[in-house]
């Protein structure tokens, strides 16, 4: 193992609620999307910590890895063959995950092994690696026109990338049951359409590889900032079969009716959360997640009973 160290005017109701007038409609809203499909113009907020750096000398380092969280102790590591090093060496250079050994540039403007080469071409490298008796050997100066091992790739830009170029989220189509006028203190059905996610993306580069998993965490309901309701599920689409029974996994009673709001109607706003949970493989920050909303809203008016004697 790698030692590390490291209030409102009141509507008379006179007709009794049914279960006809629970009537089923859907607002579908979609998103702004960027330019050529990618996802929506929010800023994705990493949940995620970050990578700490760290110093000494690089030792193998056990080839199974736990899961950990977004954010590891000590310094960041490379793999190669199921072995974890140190992707910096303070005397060696950047580590490979190409070859396993490690890279420093070299300074000797006349040494041979530039082999006619100009220093605006490239740069000299001594490679470090590994010798039988588990230390590390010097290797033969060469000249490189690309450095051959250099600092990895930031996971969570590989993965900010995906989410961006490679994946549009579903804006959620938010329908409330029913959605004309609702009653004070009466269920409340809600639940959204179009969540169904899109397929996981990998991208590798230099050894390491990214995979972008999404999923619909949750869907938070904001009512004019007044009110508000978390589900855990995109909720069940009410059914005249229902009746007056609530919804089983995502609904609300307004406590007050709207007629104070603007327009006598709650501004609603849906909330997908959707999560790319990443995983990475060739360092060792192995999975983290990145948050993907996605809004989209209507009008909701809500009535107070008045019981007339």
């Amino acid at each position: 193992m790698l030692n590390t160290g490291k209030p409102a005017r009141r509507f008379a109701i006179l007709a009794p609620l049914s279960a006809g007038l629970l009537l089923t409609s859907a607002i579908s809203a979609i998103a702004d999307e960027t330019p050529g499909g990618g996802a929506e113009q929010c800023e994705p907020v990493a949940i995620c910590g970050e990578v700490h750096g760290g110093g000494g000398k690089p030792t193998g380092g056990g080839g199974g890895g736990g899961g950990g969280g977004g954010s590891s102790e000590g310094p960041l590591l490379c793999s190669y063959h199921g072995q974890e090093y140190p992707c910096h060496d303070p005397e060696m250079g950047w580590f490979s995950n190409s070859d396993g050994c490690y890279y420093t540039t070299v300074d000797k403007p006349d040494d041979p092994a530039w082999e006619g080469h100009k220093p605006s071409e490239g740069a000299l490298y001594l490679p470090s690696c590994p010798n039988g008796a588990g230390g590390w050997s010097p290797g033969d100066i060469k000249f490189h026109a690309v450095a051959p091992a250099a600092p990895p790739p930031d996971p969570r830009a590989m993965a900010l990338q995906i989410l961006k170029d490679r994946m549009a989220f579903p804006a959620p189509a938010p329908a409330a049951a029913p959605l004309g006028t609702a009653v004070v203190k009466s269920p409340v059905w809600l639940w959204v359409k179009g969540y169904q996610p899109p397929q996981p993306v990998s991208l590798t580069l230099q050894g390491v590889t990214v995979t972008v998993t999404p999923r619909l965490k949750n869907v938070v309901w904001n009512f004019s900032d007044k009110y508000s309701v978390t589900c855990d599920k995109p909720g069940t689409p009410y059914d005249d079969k229902y009746g007056d029974a609530k919804s089983p996994d995502c609904g609300f009673e307004f406590p007050t009716g709207s007629a104070g709001e603007p327009g006598g109607a709650f501004s609603v706003n849906a909330t997908a959360n959707w999560v790319g949970e990443v995983t990475v493989t060739g360092l060792n920050t192995k999975k983290f997640e990145i948050g993907m909303p996605q809004n989209a809203g209507f009008q909701l008016k809500v009535a107070e009973v008045q019981v007339l004697n």
